[in-house]
């Protein structure tokens, strides 16, 4: 086969890779798989952004600005592809839980409810959090999450019914019902310890899902936050692997624009 013909192959064998991409990624976004369609809006725009390139390609034989583009492009993928990278070694760096420190209080971020029963992320924070206050009888707890679309009550009153009906005292629970995202979970949360009379420089626990624990600490801040990872079940590593993959986009934003 010639350098030509290798050339002609070697581009539909992309082509036809993005196609797939293109099509894998429809079927995560759209059929009813609400967990994995930042998977499936990631590979169709790498489908879409293969395509592009490879037109610009063809186009650059004969048009000088197709080429000049599509190198303009590529320099925006490694440049995003290296800050990418930067984050989602951020993101696994902080993503095990600190059982050495002793703490002041608990505060349990809060995720998405499925009418008035606990998702499958928030239903592993919440048996993260049994188990990590199984020695710490007396320590309040903040569980902190509004309500969102698709949810019949707060994040939060669904994680304090939660935890009374596994036993945990009613009197040890701090409901805080108004944050909508990672940055109000915290400043409320902190908020609500203080008007009650402890001490929020001091350490407190933070639980949330491995992948998210790195961003809570950067917006949290001082050193004070001890992380409590909670770990999904095995089986669903695609999930879990979804998961870290979008939260080093999540947690660019956090260092981009604080969000």
């Amino acid at each position: 086969m010639t350098y030509r013909g290798k050339r002609k192959k070697s581009i539909s064998l992309w082509a036809l890779g993005a196609v797939l991409m293109l099509l894998l990624g429809a079927a995560l976004y759209f059929i009813p798989m609400t967990g994995m369609r930042f998977s499936g809006m990631l590979l169709m725009c790498g489908g879409a952004f293969i395509l592009l390139i490879l037109t610009l390609h063809r186009l650059g034989t004969e048009r000088r600005w197709a080429l000049w583009l599509k190198r303009g492009l590529l320099l925006c993928f490694a440049l995003g592809f290296a800050l990418f990278s930067v984050m989602e070694i951020r993101v696994l760096s902080g993503d095990e839980t600190d059982w050495e420190r002793d703490v002041t209080a608990v505060i349990i971020l809060g995720a998405g409810v499925n009418g008035r029963v606990p998702s499958l992320t928030l239903q592993t924070r919440l048996e993260a959090a049994l188990e990590y206050i199984a020695d710490k009888p007396d320590i309040p707890i903040v569980v902190t999450g509004g309500q969102g679309n698709g949810e019949e009550i707060t994040e939060a009153r669904c994680m304090a019914d939660w935890l009374m009906n596994h036993g945990v005292d009613e009197k040890r629970i701090i409901l805080e019902e108004q944050a909508s995202n990672t940055r109000e979970n915290i400043d409320y949360s902190l908020t609500l310890l203080h008007e009650r009379g402890i001490d929020t420089t001091s350490n407190i626990a933070v639980v949330s899902n491995d992948y998210h624990l790195a961003r809570a600490a950067y917006l949290w801040g001082p050193p004070s936050m001890v992380p409590v990872a909670a770990h999904m079940p095995a089986i669903f590593w695609p999930l879990t692997v979804n998961y870290y993959v979008r939260e080093a986009f999540g947690m660019a934003e956090a260092v981009l624009i604080g969000g």
